[in-house]
């Protein structure tokens, strides 16, 4: 059985300002236990008001988006690079809160998705407001979990563009991560 240095990534974790992660599969319940920790670490950490809606709203769409892809594409426990299986985390940059998650996701999901958030990225602030709006406004086609809103309003509450990381796993797989500076 492989080991793990857990002193060294508390090291890690702390050179590093993370203030919570999670790693594992998500779940609706998992979810919630960990945004009301998270509230009360940010409350703890006499965080302001609006910072502290922020990010975790930006941690309930993102972990969401997370759960909501694995549901929709019926991954299970075993599958290559345990697809079922993701990490979110909320650090201190020094200047900002942020907001992390990644998870295993196909080529052709991790492609469309760094164009949107590209496009997202070249908006400014009333742009993505009008682009919210009128999304509110559209149909919703028939097998969506939502309006399409989450990606909206994550960049809207962000206090610099999304960045994006993309780590080839497998001929048909990939790591996506996306980083949220509040």
């Amino acid at each position: 059985m492989p080991t793990i240095d857990l002193f060294e990534l508390r090291n890690h974790f702390a050179m590093h300002d993370v203030l919570t992660c999670f790693n594992g599969p998500f779940s609706h319940g998992l979810i919630e236990e960990f945004g009301v920790a998270v509230r009360q670490h940010l409350e703890q950490r006499a965080t302001e008001r609006s910072d502290l809606l922020d990010v975790f709203a930006v941690y309930v769409e993102l972990a969401q988006n997370v759960r909501n892809y694995v549901t929709t594409k019926g991954f299970t426990p075993g599958q290559p690079h345990n697809p079922d299986c993701a990490i979110i985390t909320i650090l201190w940059d020094g200047e900002r809160f942020a907001v992390a998650a990644g998870n295993v996701v196909t080529h052709e999901d991790g492609s469309g998705l760094a164009t949107r958030i590209d496009e997202l990225n070249a908006m400014d602030k009333d742009g993505l407001r009008r682009r919210f709006k009128e999304q509110l406004r559209a149909p919703r086609h028939a097998n969506s979990l939502g309006a399409g809103l989450g990606l909206l309003e994550i960049a809207r509450r962000a206090g610099a563009p999304l960045t994006v990381a993309r780590t080839p796993l497998a001929a048909d797989w990939e790591f996506f991560s996306i980083l949220v500076r509040i």
